[in-house]
């Protein structure tokens, strides 16, 4: 009869079969963590265990984080008889195996479902279908009301306690041969179904299924959804243009009814009023043809935002100002038109003076003033002759300058929505050809795999390696749970 290997010899065995190293665990921590998937009790576990035992070191573990494996002694996985377990507890039991070693299923709320030794034993079957791993059943709401001795946690805490004690180079032993353990029985089960004919059969018909739907969906989708980002860039174009329509057309009739009553001191006014109703145009007209655009995008790339990078928006730099407008602002000086302008009013000043003091003139105590009020008269009525001229002609100028502005402001404005949208359409369908790119590459090489699987399915020429290993496998599982069985001083296994 040949005796059984040392720990380090099967380690390292077990690491050229399988590839796992067993030997990097450190295997020495005190710590007890408790998972479970879904609402399985883990909470209530770990406070009927304190309840039980006051030093209890039970406490909740964390997934995928490895800053509590060197604390860690003991993992317990707690299924619930209420759900059925699958792929998902099977890999998490995997896990724990793995990083722990020492690893129990505990099964919760048995006092809520009478038919829970079935239940629990087809959870055993599929999660540890070798029967290596103790398996405990526990009613935490029984601990916690005050029926601890019926409730199985003692029984659970008494196992722990006693792992906990063992010297610390025997834990370490421990849990090195129960991760190795778990890595051959990984190894075991996945051999076993692909030296199965039968299983072998059924893969061979699932690849060929996958290979045929991976090439049907290649390239699916992509003329639809670039079909759709022309078509609500085309409907946003159409609805951004008719905005700047409908602002440059009530900036025109706001402009009208201000110059209607303008005077020369108040144009620097207007015109920085009218610079600023422009800016807040183009600001408004920005912000609804990106949220248009934001909206095109979403119908677009449903379904593959989170797989492609978003990139920053392209368009013209929102921070860089619009240059001023292209006419000079009127400032009512004509030259030769305001000296015409000053000898009409002259000369109508002096006219209706004239008709004025007419009367006078009759009167013989009276001409000596007729003369001198002629002149005042025309002076003052050629004053207001010349202002009103020039304030109507400066109002006439500042209409036909806004209008000219605005008129320049909607072309501006109509290039800027169309650049936007042109960079806008262009980035999108960047996006999604660089995504049916990345896919394209991706089914390729996922196809070229299941093609050499396939190969070696059909030929059958790695059917005697894989059996080979199996029998390899075989012999190292019997060795190390005798050794696992030395170990614990107990024929239950680990």
């Amino acid at each position: 009869m040949s005796t059984a290997p040392s720990v380090p010899d099967a380690v390292s065995h077990v690491h050229g079969l399988t590839g796992f190293d067993a030997a990097a665990l450190a295997g020495n921590g005190t710590g007890v963590a408790v998972y479970g998937i879904g609402g399985t009790g883990v909470t209530s576990l770990i406070e009927a265990c304190r309840m039980v035992d006051p030093a209890s070191p039970v406490v909740e573990g964390r997934w995928g984080g490895r800053a509590d494996d060197v604390s860690v002694g003991i993992a317990l996985m707690v299924v619930d008889p209420s759900s059925s377990v699958g792929d998902e507890e099977k890999q998490a039991v995997d896990e724990l195996r793995s990083r722990f070693g020492i690893v129990a299923l505990v099964g919760s709320k048995i006092d809520a479902f009478w038919d829970w030794p079935r239940i629990l034993r087809a959870h055993r079957a599929l999660l540890d279908p070798f029967e290596q791993l103790p398996v405990f059943a526990v009613s935490s709401a029984a601990a916690l009301s005050g029926a601890a001795d019926e409730s199985g946690v003692p029984a659970l805490m008494e196992w722990i306690t006693g792992c906990l004690a063992a010297p610390s180079e025997v834990r370490r032993e421990r849990v090195r041969v129960a991760a190795a353990l778990g890595a051959v029985e990984r190894t075991l089960d996945g051999l076993t179904r692909a030296t199965d004919p039968d299983a072998a059969s059924e893969t061979v018909d699932r690849l060929a299924d996958r290979r045929r739907a991976l090439l049907e969906s290649r390239d699916r989708g992509r003329a639809d959804r670039l079909a759709a980002a022309r078509a609500g860039l085309a409907r946003a174009r159409s609805e951004s243009l008719a905005d700047v329509a409908a602002g440059t057309r009530g900036l025109a009739a706001a402009a009208t009814a201000r110059s209607a009553t303008l005077k020369r001191a108040a144009v620097d006014g207007y015109v920085r009023w009218l610079t600023d109703e422009v800016a807040a145009l183009r600001d408004r007209v920005d912000h609804a043809t990106d949220e248009r655009i934001d909206e095109v995008r979403a119908a677009t790339l449903v379904g593959i935002e989170a797989q492609i990078d978003a990139g920053p928006r392209t368009g013209p730099d929102d921070r860089a100002p619009d240059p001023p407008f292209g006419r000079a602002v009127p400032s009512g000086r004509r030259g030769g038109e305001d000296a015409l302008l000053v000898l009409i009013g002259a000369s109508t000043g002096l006219g209706v003076g004239r008709l004025i003091v007419a009367p006078m003139a009759a009167v013989q105590t009276l001409q000596w003033v007729s003369m001198p009020l002629t002149l005042l008269l025309g002076v003052v009525v050629a004053t207001v002759v010349i202002r009103v001229r020039r304030t109507t002609a400066l109002r006439a100028d500042l209409r036909g300058w806004s209008s000219d502005a605005l008129n320049e402001t909607r072309g501006r404005l109509e290039h800027r929505v169309g650049l936007r949208l042109a960079a806008a359409e262009a980035h999108l369908a960047s996006q999604v050809t660089r995504f049916h790119e990345r896919r394209s590459r991706q089914v390729s090489a996922e196809v070229a795999e299941i093609d050499v699987r396939l190969r070696d399915l059909r030929s059958g020429s790695a059917t005697r390696d894989r059996r080979d290993q199996l029998g390899r496998l075989r012999g190292t599982h019997r060795e190390l749970v005798t050794l696992a069985q030395a170990l614990s001083g107990d024929d239950a296994g680990i």
